[in-house]
């Protein structure tokens, strides 16, 4: 099933969607683009090839209650976060192809497990995901390194395009289909329509086969005495990645009452491996970017047979120093190409 809406009924669409439900798009926010909740004149920005912050938020929020605590003499009543919100339609609208497969690898950590994660779950059960296919490439973007079609999102419910001022959208899903069902008073059957035009992303020469199995004996190589050096210990390639889900779990409040949650945190931050006996195994920037490394490129790909990133390019826009993907992989002699 395929249908089109033109550019100027947009607005229309988008309002009836947040009636019935949060709807996420990429909107600009300053000099940024980010994935927030729609409300009429945000500016909503489709040309964009990648947001500023990635759209992770939608399903793992920055911060988030757990649960809330009160006390009453001596006794202890626990109250589970209120998780009405979580029961209501959302959609996810606009979410690039890399996005969409970063999702999915976020998965395989919160729902792929036993017992799943319950937030993150009924979050990702709720949502319809309309992903938007490219139409070129950004300068930092090589998804196709990691085997990512810039045009095509097999986890999509709806696959999104533009040709001229209309978007197409086609559905990849039962879910999918209902929901353009749903939408249909505003859009237009689609015939003969052609797929969007294949897209070349760079794939920088880099060399991936093999790649984790390579890096099984070099924890101790001399060249992440390299690598990390300039690292500024920031952590913003951690709050940008798509596939970072490093967090931390603090209660707030006081004696009589208060509430746990979540919230994001970083690897590369001296305090999150930080014991409460005062050792921590990560106590210099050198362990710390390594293990952000290794993750993606070795420990993630062993315990689920996937590569921790996807290409989104954020890095590689992002790092002060230029300590990004491209350029460890390169380092750690993974490339095609001598440079």
């Amino acid at each position: 099933m395929t249908k089109y809406i033109t550019s100027e009924r947009l607005p229309e669409l988008w309002a009836r969607l947040a009636d019935r439900g949060p709807l996420y798009l990429p909107v600009n926010e300053g000099t940024a683009v980010a994935f927030r909740a729609w409300e009429e004149g945000k500016e909503v920005n489709l040309e964009a090839v990648n947001s500023t912050v990635s759209p992770k938020e939608i399903f793992l929020p920055a911060w988030e209650t757990y649960l809330k605590f009160e006390r009453a003499g001596k006794k202890l009543a626990l109250a589970p976060a209120d998780a009405n919100g979580l029961a209501r339609p959302v959609t996810a609208f606009g979410l690039r192809p890399c996005d969409l497969r970063a999702i999915e690898l976020l998965d395989l950590v919160f729902v792929e497990q036993d017992p799943p994660d319950e937030l993150y779950t009924r979050r990702r059960k709720n949502t319809t995901i309309v992903a938007l296919a490219c139409s070129q490439p950004d300068p930092f973007c090589f998804c196709t390194a990691f085997g990512i079609e810039p045009t095509d999102a097999p986890g999509a419910d709806v696959l999104a395009w533009k040709t001229g001022n209309r978007l197409f959208m086609e559905a990849r899903t039962p879910r999918g289909e209902d929901w353009l069902e749903e939408n249909s008073r505003l859009l237009q059957e689609a015939e003969g329509v052609e797929k969007p035009p294949p897209v070349e992303s760079a794939d920088f020469g880099l060399a991936l086969e093999g790649l984790p199995e390579n890096l099984k004996g070099r924890f101790e190589d001399p060249i992440w005495d390299q690598i990390y050096r300039s690292c500024l210990g920031c952590g913003i390639c951690t709050y940008i990645c798509p596939t970072c889900y490093c967090f931390d779990i603090q209660d707030y409040g006081h004696q009589e009452q208060g509430e746990r949650f979540r919230c994001w945190d970083s690897c590369q931050f001296s305090h999150y491996t930080l014991t409460a006996g005062g050792n921590n195994p990560r106590p210099t920037r050198k362990e710390r970017v390594r293990n952000r490394f290794l993750h993606k490129l070795q420990f993630y790909p062993e315990r689920y047979e996937e590569f921790g990133c996807v290409g989104c390019g954020r890095c590689l826009r992002s790092c002060p120093v230029g300590i990004d993907m491209v350029s460890v992989i390169r380092a750690l002699g993974g490339e095609t190409v001598a440079r």
